[in-house]
């Protein structure tokens, strides 16, 4: 049998710590599209919605707290583990398969939810809320990636 050509060096391989920044980051910048999203679905602003907004981003900092940080440890946890003989993995590991699964059912939740009769300021607190607490955690991952490697101006500097 003919051996097939290596195609391990196209492999957008990088080292644990950049899966777990990538990670922190994608959470931000999908946190900021929903937040941005979301509060566009009150304009024209009413004062009556500020207490909708309000509520949204606190609940949103509750359910970063209660329910994504359970989810951030367990993936870095997972990242840890994945092929522990090699040095870099693959970038697209930073979630697991069945996470990629539930981001593609949320996406279709989100289009279905947006196409029901609801008052659209409380999709728009819906994804405020989804949001912040999306950029709260991914603010979460970066600061646990540090924790596990400290950037090289902390090691100089002793800190």
């Amino acid at each position: 049998m003919v051996p097939g050509p290596n195609l391990s060096r196209f492999e957008p391989a990088v080292k644990r710590a950049t899966l777990i920044r990538t990670a922190g980051v994608t959470w931000i910048l999908v946190g900021i599209f929903l937040v941005s999203r979301g509060s566009g679905l009150f304009y024209p602003w009413q004062c009556s919605s500020s207490w909708i907004l309000g509520t949204a981003f606190l609940l949103g900092l509750l359910k970063s707290r209660m329910v994504f940080n359970r989810i951030i440890d367990k993936n870095i946890q997972r990242i840890r583990k994945l092929v522990p003989e090699k040095e870099k993995i693959c970038i697209f590991a930073f979630q697991a398969l069945q996470s990629y699964l539930l981001v593609a059912l949320m996406m279709i939740l989100g289009l279905v939810i947006r196409s029901m009769p609801i008052d659209t300021r409380i999709i728009g607190g819906i994804l405020t809320l989804i949001g912040t607490a999306l950029i709260r955690s991914g603010l979460s991952y970066l600061d646990k990636v540090r924790e596990i490697q400290p950037i090289a101006s902390d090691l100089e500097n002793g800190i």
